[in-house]
């Protein structure tokens, strides 16, 4: 969630063309740049966003009928305030552009234009969901914000990402659900809808969740809403945690194989903190009902990069992505598996537990990912192919000497048995140096998600880092992509 309001600068300038996949953008005066390395299968890496301003916060999606067709989301921190867009028909090679228009029309007042208006009626928008259907559809959910209300958002696109519903009168963007209050952050008066996730099962169900803070307290139960006609309309939303035990957050939907039975893994702070515990629900009626939720484990000590309430980790204190339950679904053995981050022996780790989905109230372990770290790890994505291979992106400050911030790829084809990983960027960041306007100066936020993909032959993922700094503030946050062949 950005949780901040249109900032008052204008549209610097239009990026002229995409970063070349070999050739490091310049660094910029507070630290080195992100990129890839080659590694291990053919790795390819490139700055999606690239423009001169802030992103962060990616999902990503790939077209299940045309595997070169991806598409990634992000926060905007362009004029139009909004969710940005992009996509790509050839992999990730090459991507649609943030300027001038590579945004989500109907979310905001704006576009990145100051003398033309936006479709939408939203001061700012944000937390981005991306999607494909089956029949090669692509969604996009947002939040979009006026000040005293909030409402949850969902366009779609039929022609892989590269043009969305106009918005306004002419086309409506779907509405998921909506939020009546003045509540702007937790803890405020009023509603607060936070980090909603997409995922859309193969009979083609849209499963939208999120958190729902009350704004007198800190209880705020998991809401699933479900479209069963191509997002065009949704079902009133349902409760899925009764919110009695401190907060619930960070909410993440799969399906099985046939979409006959979804799945949805969330935090529960039971003993205060971030992320305390990790409980998953399942429902076999397409999202009309939820089972009682099951504890499936408790973390030792949550990543929780939230300052100034939280920052668990050394260093530079920056807002990020920390422990939270990415959960996959894995066809080739009939399991429910979890990936998260927590702090043991006095690091970051990366964790992998898994159930059978005929009793998710037994699961494994959990054995770290990749193991031996020298350096704290966290913001885990789990992707899992078809053919069963189970694939982990995550940032790592492994590579020099718990300082700087990576982004490394691990992958197991005996199911989490052993594992291959690589360092996917050329070089480290330092977070805490990088961050989105905030007034006249910045604040330092790297978005609270990732996204990644699996197919039987690549894995590919999304994440945030810093790009060449225009003017005298280090806020251009770029997305970046990057593929890896196992």
């Amino acid at each position: 969630m950005r949780l901040l309001f249109r900032s008052s600068a204008l549209l610097i300038a239009i990026v002229a063309s995409a970063c070349n996949n070999d050739q490091p953008l310049p660094a910029s005066p507070t630290g080195p740049v992100v990129l890839q390395v080659q590694s291990f299968g053919g790795t390819q890496s490139t700055d999606v966003t690239d423009d001169t301003t802030a992103q962060n916060e990616t999902p990503l999606a790939i077209n299940p009928l045309n595997p070169q067709n991806l598409v990634t989301g992000n926060n905007d921190w362009n004029y139009n305030d909004g969710c940005g867009v992009n996509a790509s028909l050839d992999g990730g090679k090459s991507w649609t552009k943030t300027l001038p228009a590579g945004f989500v029309p109907g979310i905001t007042r704006f576009t990145n234009d100051p003398q033309v208006a936006g479709t939408g009626n939203g001061e700012f928008g944000g937390d981005p969901a991306v999607a494909f259907g089956p029949d090669g559809t692509a969604y996009f959910a947002c939040f979009t914000y006026d000040g005293t209300s909030t409402q949850l958002l969902m366009s779609r696109s039929a022609d892989g990402g590269r043009t969305w519903l106009k918005g306004g009168t002419k086309e409506p963007l779907a509405l998921v659900s909506a939020f009546n209050g003045n509540g702007t952050a937790r803890g405020s008066n009023g509603q607060f809808p936070d980090h909603e996730a997409m995922s859309i099962g193969p009979d083609g169900t849209i499963y939208v969740t999120w958190a729902q803070f009350h704004g007198f307290g800190t209880n705020s139960p998991i809401w699933i809403s479900t479209s069963r006609d191509g997002g065009r309309t949704f079902g009133a939303p349902v409760k899925v945690s009764s919110g009695n035990v401190r907060s619930d957050q960070n909410a993440r939907v799969v399906t099985n194989s046939d979409g006959s039975v979804a799945y949805v893994a969330f935090d529960n702070d039971i003993q205060g903190g971030k992320g305390s515990a990790i409980f998953v629900s399942r429902s076999v009626d397409k999202g009309r009902t939820w089972s009682a939720p099951n504890q499936l484990g408790t973390y030792q000590n949550p990543v929780c990069l939230y300052p100034p309430y939280c920052f668990s980790i050394t260093g530079g204190q920056f807002r990020g992505p920390g422990s939270y339950a990415a959960p996959g679904f894995n066809p080739a053995n009939n399991r429910l598996y979890v990936a998260y981050a927590d702090i043991v022996d006095g690091r970051a780790q990366i964790y992998l537990t898994s159930a059978s989905v005929d009793n998710l109230s037994s699961w494994s372990a959990p054995s770290v990912v990749a193991a031996v770290p020298s350096g704290d790890r966290f913001a885990a994505e789990l992707g899992i192919a078809p053919n069963g291979r189970i694939d982990i992106a995550f940032y790592d400050r492994s590579y020099t000497g718990n300082s700087l911030v990576d982004m490394t790829f691990a992958t197991s084809s005996d199911f989490g048995t052993t594992w291959r990983s690589t360092r996917v960027t050329r070089a480290g960041f330092d977070p805490s140096k990088y961050g989105v306007p905030s007034g006249t100066g910045i604040r330092p936020f790297i978005g609270d998600y990732n996204g990644i993909v699996s197919t039987n032959t690549v894995g590919a993922f999304t994440w945030t880092g810093p790009g060449k700094t225009y003017g005298t503030l280090p806020t251009n946050l770029e997305i970046y992509f990057a593929s890896v062949s196992p």
